[in-house]
């Protein structure tokens, strides 16, 4: 048996949860543990294939309340072969929308057995007023709960009793959402070229020189990434977009779980 920690986090929120919910699972199961961050290029060019005795914990970010469209040739290229899942999505405050329910099929169509999913916050990528320092302290023991309870799903390889939340078909992504996006710049005067936004970007869009490849999904990994703060937006969508939020997703949300 082998428990895998799967998942894509380009500003780390993900990341936090899933290994919160790793953390818990490694302890009860004491077996051997894979983690696969597909948030590096390299990472979603491979295959990767299970059996049924394995346990795959799968966290993603929501984008525009689905799965990021930057997945769909990953689970292409996954083979569940009956193993156990435990879906997670994060979200920056405003929704989750739909992306919970797509995770979860889309690891039911790669012929996993899911049998626990969650969603939780995170700060979102575009305000570090929304969502503000989440996951924190209370999210991270939401998110051991949560685990202990999925891992009782999981021994017994139980399917989701409880109908996860979400519609089929799923939310209509807009043009904007799959088309490339105008990428952070950066403040010349803040900027000290440690090349940071470079390593951590996921579509390898910024150039040595930091000039942009034409690539860009707004991550905000390299905004977030950034030791100086020297990288921001300053496209007029997305600038739109955190008005928004700030506006109307500052209230405090809670984790669902789905078991």
């Amino acid at each position: 048996m082998q428990l895998t920690l799967m998942y894509f986090s380009p500003t780390g929120t993900t990341k936090k949860i899933v290994a919160a919910v790793g953390k818990k699972f490694f302890e009860n199961m004491l077996s051997k543990t894979q983690i696969v961050d597909l948030t590096p290029l390299a990472a979603r060019l491979r295959s990767y294939a299970f059996d049924e005795e394995d346990v795959v914990i799968f966290g993603a970010p929501v984008y525009g309340g689905r799965v990021p469209p930057i997945l769909k040739s990953v689970f292409e290229n996954i083979q569940g072969n009956g193993a156990r899942a435990v879906a997670i999505s994060v979200y920056g405050n405003r929704d989750y929308d739909d992306a919970l329910l797509e995770t979860c099929d889309l690891l039911g169509e790669r012929g996993f057995r899911v049998c626990a999913a969650g969603a939780f916050i995170g700060e979102h990528s575009y305000s570090a007023l929304v969502g503000a320092g989440r996951p924190d302290a209370e999210d991270l023991l939401a998110a051991t709960t949560f685990a202990i309870a999925a891992y009782e799903k999981v021994v017994n390889g139980a399917p989701i009793g409880k109908p996860v939340r979400g519609n089929r078909p799923y939310r209509e992504l807009s043009a904007s959402m799959l088309a490339p996006k105008k990428a952070p710049v950066f403040d010349a005067e803040k900027c000290v070229h440690c090349r940071k936004c470079v390593s951590v970007c996921p579509v390898c869009n910024i150039k040595a020189d930091l000039s942009d490849c034409g690539r860009c999904i707004a991550c905000a990994a390299c905004v977030k990434g950034c030791p100086k703060g020297a990288r921001f937006f300053d496209d007029e969508g997305v600038l739109a977009a955190r008005a928004r939020l700030e506006a109307n997703c500052t209230e405090r949300r809670s984790p669902k779980f789905f078991l």
